[in-house]
């Protein structure tokens, strides 16, 4: 059966998408088959992935239409995209929160990553019913880590529990970074990756280029972080 593996926080530019396809990728070049679920109606992921044209999307599940298998599209980062869509705003509820893993469950992945966007709305509460372990990323300001903070919260409802907090766009520099990271280990204590992932101008120029870093800049040190984080939950 596939672990599923949920990328939630709920504030906004916190580096999920980022961290859910580099991780994903990582996990496909250490020889796992990856699935990603983008379950964000801004569609950052499907963008990137260049499938936002793509007429079966992860809105069918959501709303019972069709074989799930009709919703998979190849990608060409060694990984599978379930895409995501718009209309996923317009979900105003849903009857069975566990819709999302029933689905899945079908599915003959080593590895599931779906990305969510901000907040904690319907689709979000899918995701966390769906999710064996949670990933929160999160930037080093109050805003992001209190998102944070509130997923780790709202776990308590759900069978999944956090499996790491990964700070990204790190500043070793800067002094509210460094008492985030503090407030981070008082509450999260060794599922906290400590160096995180530094702030690089990388991360935007290989979303320019439709690929993920690790593609982009195979050795650089951004993606040979992403890898070595990776690698400790194989």
């Amino acid at each position: 059966m596939s672990r599923i593996l949920g990328f939630l926080n709920s504030a906004g530019g916190v580096g999920r998408t980022t961290s859910a396809l580099s991780m994903a990728v990582a996990f496909s070049e250490y020889g796992k088959r990856t699935l990603l679920v983008d379950c964000d109606p801004q569609g950052a992921l499907t963008y990137i992935l260049g499938k936002e044209k793509s007429r079966r999307t992860v809105l069918d599940i959501f709303t019972g239409r069709g074989r799930a298998l009709g919703m998979i599209h190849q990608t060409s980062e060694r990984v599978d995209l379930i895409p995501s869509s718009p209309h996923l705003y317009d979900i105003k509820s849903i009857k069975d929160d566990q819709i999302l893993f029933k689905a899945l469950a079908k599915f003959e992945y080593d590895i599931i990553i779906i990305d969510s966007g901000p907040g904690f709305g319907w689709v979000n509460r899918a995701v966390l019913a769906a999710s064996d372990e949670v990933f929160i990323p999160t930037r080093l300001d109050l805003l992001s880590v209190r998102g944070g903070l509130q997923v780790a919260h709202a776990t308590s409802n759900y069978r999944g529990r956090v499996r790491a907090v990964l700070p990204t766009l790190v500043e070793p520099r800067s002094k509210h970074g460094n008492e985030m990271m503090t407030l981070l280990k008082e509450e999260f204590g060794e599922l906290v990756v400590e160096r995180g992932i530094p702030k690089s101008p990388l991360i935007p120029d290989a979303v320019t280029a439709g690929q993920s870093v690790l593609t982009f800049r195979k050795a650089s040190e951004t993606s040979g972080l992403y890898r070595e984080i990776t690698y400790e939950y194989l």
